[in-house]
């Protein structure tokens, strides 16, 4: 018996006004309709429809981004993972779920996975390397812990 995998929907097609509302989303997240409306001079109506459109096409995501530093957790260090054959997936399923993960890449070159952890003290991150070994699969990793972080977002462009 052959298994079918659903197939996603097909996200509308981006016009200029839907890149107009993702530029003001991606400055504020929390913009109201209303502002959307008069900084784009259209109808807050239109604005209210074309952000759900956007938001419920997954097309956009909005979220707020809490800053480590401020959370306890004020380190980061980077993690290239070298993994098994057939275990790439099953690796990246275990370290998503892995609260001090915070980015998680499976990637193609050098390594097989890429992560990004936060840490607040040594012994923090000693005890991620003790759920890192405890996953199957991992050969070996290499690691960097980032002593200044200049940039940390995200933005995407749009074609």
């Amino acid at each position: 018996m052959t298994q079918t995998h659903p197939v996603p929907p097909v996200p509308p097609a981006l016009d200029d006004l839907d890149r107009a509302i993702i530029s003001l989303l991606k400055a504020d997240g929390r913009m109201s309709f209303t502002e959307v409306s008069k900084r784009l001079n259209l109808p807050e109506a239109t604005a209210r429809y074309r952000v759900q459109r956007l938001l419920q096409s997954e097309i956009v995501k909005i979220h707020a981004t809490p800053n480590p530093a401020h959370l306890g957790t004020p380190h980061v260090v980077i993690v290239q993972l070298f993994v098994e054959n057939g275990k790439i997936d099953a690796v990246a399923a275990a370290l998503v779920e892995i609260d001090e993960v915070q980015f998680v890449a499976i990637t193609a070159g050098h390594h097989n996975i890429v992560i990004d952890v936060c840490f607040g003290t040594h012994d923090d991150l000693l005890a991620f390397y003790a759920k890192l070994h405890e996953i199957s699969g991992i050969i070996r990793y290499e690691s960097q812990v980032v002593m200044k972080l200049l940039k940390a977002e995200y933005k995407y462009v749009m074609g």
